[in-house]
């Protein structure tokens, strides 16, 4: 009996303090992070790292007063045979996946050009690239169905070098149409995901990741060890989160400079060129948005200077002949942030803001 109830008790006081233990972090770190209300999004980059004073709730993708611009893009599941001017593909920025107020680009280029924009979803990336994808499609004679005017490839920067500067086979067809019908039965990956839409209990595996994360931070610095997230501070404020001036980007940024070489931004560019010969005979014009990744753009202003390597796809893809129309991001936005312009990216987020599109779309004309 004695045993019993030492057992019990010891029960009860592991039960206590691990609801101490939930409570204490849920309410110093974690709801303030993680997405607990479907009308309000929270940034991957707090939701890897913890770091509260950064987060910037925004809109959701089930948020009525998410889009405020005048004309919409498609997406192809909702086409019906309607004359289109621009087909847009591309990953996560063209996807929707940063949220917020006007997430989609597209409709940017819908509403300052008076054009009919279509966007092509991701479901597929893995298996070709949006390269291949374009060339399968024409060479199956889908684009002389939908006849576009224009076309636009976007591609984060630090993929970019990994998806276009293989060997690409330009007569590839989209055999029985099998590329176009997964194309066309894709949905968009938040409106498609119960992860995103669903309240989260203050106790949850979250909290162990924020404490964990928190103490390292501590310990080690800027690196975050488990995170994938590195955590820098700024010269000035260029953000409108808590806290202003520290920036947050992923590691990958820095892991794949490495890959933008002479010789392989040569060949994005050479397999770009050919794609933009194919498609001008047939009197479409292509377009390619390299999206600059949060640490290039930012990094002349960072406090630490020359403490990470710099990258050099821009500076390098600009010297090439291009046959088709490249849009510089990154001279764009840091065109931007010299005005002292605030969160062209998001704080909390590996994305852009929809200022960002807004400038680079009211420069760049169809």
């Amino acid at each position: 009996m004695m045993i019993y109830k030492k057992f019990t008790f010891f029960f009860l006081i592991v039960v206590i303090l691990l609801l101490c233990f939930h409570i204490s972090i849920w309410n110093l770190y974690t709801k303030y992070v993680v997405i607990t209300d479907s009308q309000i999004y929270k940034g991957d980059l707090t939701r890897k790292c913890y770091k509260t004073d950064s987060v910037f709730p925004r809109y959701s993708f089930y948020n009525e007063k998410r889009v405020n611009l005048k004309k919409r893009h498609i997406s192809l599941q909702d086409w019906k045979d309607e004359e289109i001017d621009v087909i847009t593909i591309g990953d996560s920025f063209s996807n929707g996946d940063t949220q917020g107020l006007n997430a989609f680009y597209q409709d940017y280029i819908a509403t300052y050009n008076n054009k009919n924009v279509l966007n092509i979803p991701r479901d597929i990336i893995d298996k070709y690239n949006f390269i291949e994808i374009i060339s399968m499609l024409n060479n199956s004679n889908i684009l002389d169905k939908i006849k576009p005017k224009y076309i636009l490839i976007q591609s984060v920067e630090r993929f970019s070098i990994e998806r276009f500067s293989n060997d690409i086979d330009f007569s590839a067809k989209d055999e029985n149409n099998t590329l176009y019908n997964t194309l066309k039965n894709s949905r968009y990956y938040f409106f498609n995901s119960k992860d995103y839409n669903k309240q989260l209990d203050f106790i949850n595996i979250n909290n162990f990741r924020a404490l964990r994360n928190n103490i390292l931070f501590k310990l080690y610095g800027n690196e975050g060890l488990f995170s994938g997230v590195y955590i820098e501070p700024l010269k000035k404020e260029l953000f409108s989160s808590q806290d202003k001036s520290s920036l947050l980007f992923l590691k990958q940024d820095i892991d794949n400079i490495i890959l933008s070489t002479k010789e392989k931004v040569e060949k994005l560019n050479y397999n770009f060129n050919i794609l933009a010969e194919i498609l001008e005979k047939k009197g479409i014009k292509l377009y390619f948005m390299p999206i600059v990744d949060k640490y290039n753009l930012y990094s002349k202003y960072l406090e630490s200077g020359g403490k990470y390597p710099k990258s050099k796809f821009f500076e390098l893809l600009r010297k090439f002949p291009q046959k088709y129309t490249l849009i510089d991001t990154k001279k764009i936005l840091l065109e931007e942030l010299a005005k002292d312009k605030k969160d062209i990216y998001y704080s909390d987020d590996t994305h852009w803001s929809y200022k960002a599109s807004e400038v680079i779309f009211k420069k760049v004309r169809f």
